[in-house]
């Protein structure tokens, strides 16, 4: 069964037309990805540009003394631990000072509460 012509050019006007919106449709998205990566990388003036990096230097120095600030603290709490007697772990954290018992050096001497 042979198609006759009117046959023949429906077919091929329905592929052209296919054909045709998928480019259309490609190339639309091909732009707007252009457009997007555009919109999320601005371009920055070179005053913006020294302003940020004067910014991120800030930050970084306060950074820096924050915790020097925070070494020091540590050590004045280590200090005035040693001074009152309180443990020290080498974490730097207190231990919870238990009242002496009798019971022996490991505790599980003696009646126990009994």
């Amino acid at each position: 069964m042979l198609m006759n012509d009117a046959g023949q050019a429906i077919a091929v006007l329905g592929v052209c037309a296919a054909v045709a919106i998928s480019v259309v449709s490609i190339g639309r998205a091909y732009v707007s990805s252009i457009e997007a990566r555009r919109k999320t990388r601005p371009d920055l003036s070179p005053d913006v540009q020294d302003r940020m990096t004067r910014i991120e230097q800030a930050v970084d120095a306060i950074a820096l003394e924050v915790e020097r600030m925070s070494e020091g603290q540590r050590f004045t709490t280590r200090l005035l631990a040693e001074r009152f007697g309180d443990p020290v772990r080498v974490d730097g954290s207190t231990s919870v000072a238990r009242p002496p018992n009798d019971h022996g050096a490991n505790g599980s001497g003696g009646t126990h509460g009994r």
